[in-house]
C-alpha cells in the first residue's frame, strides 16, 4: 500500500464525506467508558470527529470528560455509574434509526459501533458484551470496531466472532492475550505476522497489532505501516486510533483501508508533534495533529512513509 493508495483512499473518504448530504461521512457510536476509565470514549468520539465523520454519539458513563465533549457529540448516558445492558438497548435502538435515516435520505456514509475504550474498568463489562451480542444477533447493518482483546484468550476471540467485528484493534499486550498461544515474546520481539494472520481468519475481522511496525491484516494481505514514534506508546493513543478507524470506516473506506489509512495518519501525528513539542505532548495535541495529517494527504506535500504490502 503505497503513498499514492494511502493518499487516494484519504480522498475516497473525504469525497464520501462531502457528498452535500448530511450522513455521508456516516456516524460512530462509541460504547465504553467506566468509573475507573472516564475519559477514553469521548476522546475516541474527538478523534472520529477529526476524520470528517457527520455525527458521534457516546454511549458511557457521565464524567467530567463529556463536558468538554458535549458540543462535538450527542451522549447516551448510562443510566448508574457503569454501562450496562438498558444502555446497550439505547445504543441498538439509535443505531437502528440512523441506519433507516440515512438510507432514506441516500447518504453515502454508514453507521459503526466502537466497542471498548474505557470498558476494561467496568465490572460489568462482561454483562455489557453479552448484551451487545444479543444487540447483534438481532441486528447487523452498523459496522463494528473492537478496541482492545476484550479480556484475552479463546473467550475473547469467541465474543469478537459473536459480535462480527470489522476491524479489532490491539497494542502488543493485547495481541499477545487474544492469539491462540501460552508463549509470551519478551520486549524486543514483535507479533508474528502469521500468527496475527490466522487471527484475522478465525474471528473474520480486519486485525491490527500496533508496534514498531503496525501490521494490519485480513488474514490473505498483510499490510506494515513504519511510521510512528515510540512516544506513541502512551495513554490516550489507542483511543484515538480507534476513534479514526471508526470515523473512516463510518465513511465506507473498506475495513483494511480504513485501519491501514488510520494507523498511517496516528503515526504520523506523532512524529510530527515528537518535533514540534517533545515528548511532553497531551492527547488533545494528537487530536489537532492528525487532522493536520489528514488535511496533507488531501492536498499536495503530504507527510510521512504510506503503509506497504507484506507478502
Amino acid at each position: 500500500m503505497g503513498e499514492a493508495v494511502v493518499r487516494a483512499a484519504a480522498r475516497r473518504a473525504a469525497a464520501v464525506a462531502s457528498g452535500g448530504v448530511k450522513g455521508d461521512g456516516g456516524l460512530v457510536i462509541v460504547i465504553g467508558g467506566s468509573r475507573a476509565y472516564s475519559a477514553p470514549p469521548f476522546l475516541a468520539g474527538l478523534a472520529a470527529r477529526r476524520t470528517g465523520v457527520h455525527g458521534v454519539r457516546i454511549a458511557a458513563p457521565a464524567g467530567p470528560a463529556s463536558q468538554q465533549t458535549v458540543l462535538e457529540a450527542h451522549l447516551l448516558e448510562a443510566s448508574g455509574p457503569e454501562l450496562n445492558a438498558a444502555t446497550v438497548r439505547a445504543v441498538a435502538e439509535t443505531s437502528a434509526q440512523a441506519t433507516e435515516r440515512l438510507q432514506a435520505d441516500g447518504a453515502r456514509g454508514r453507521v459503526v459501533w466502537l466497542v471498548g475504550p474505557g470498558l476494561g474498568g467496568s465490572p460489568q463489562a462482561r454483562q455489557v458484551l453479552d448484551a451487545l451480542i444479543e444487540a447483534r444477533r438481532q441486528d447487523r447493518s452498523a459496522a463494528l470496531v473492537v478496541d482492545g482483546s476484550l479480556g484475552g484468550g479463546v473467550t475473547a476471540r469467541r465474543r469478537i466472532q459473536a459480535l462480527g467485528a470489522d476491524v479489532v484493534l490491539l497494542n502488543l499486550h493485547e495481541a499477545r492475550a487474544l492469539l491462540p498461544t501460552t508463549r509470551q515474546p519478551g520486549r524486543g520481539e514483535t507479533i508474528d505476522p502469521l500468527a496475527l494472520a490466522a487471527l484475522a481468519r478465525e474471528v473474520g475481522a480486519v486485525v491490527v497489532a500496533k508496534g514498531d511496525p503496525d501490521r494490519i491484516t485480513d488474514g490473505a494481505r498483510t499490510l506494515e505501516v513504519p511510521v510512528g514514534h515510540p512516544w506513541l506508546a502512551r495513554h490516550g493513543t489507542g483511543d484515538v486510533l480507534a476513534g479514526v478507524a471508526a470515523g473512516l470506516l463510518a465513511q465506507a473506506l473498506p475495513a483494511l483501508d480504513a485501519a491501514a489509512l488510520a494507523c498511517h495518519l496516528v503515526g504520523t501525528a506523532g512524529i510530527v508533534l515528537a518535533a514540534d513539542i517533545g515528548p511532553g505532548w497531551f492527547s488533545r495535541d494528537l487530536l489537532d495533529t492528525v487532522g493536520a495529517v489528514l488535511r496533507d494527504l488531501l492536498i499536495p506535500g503530504s507527510r510521512g512513509t504510506a503503509p506497504t504490502d507484506q507478502p
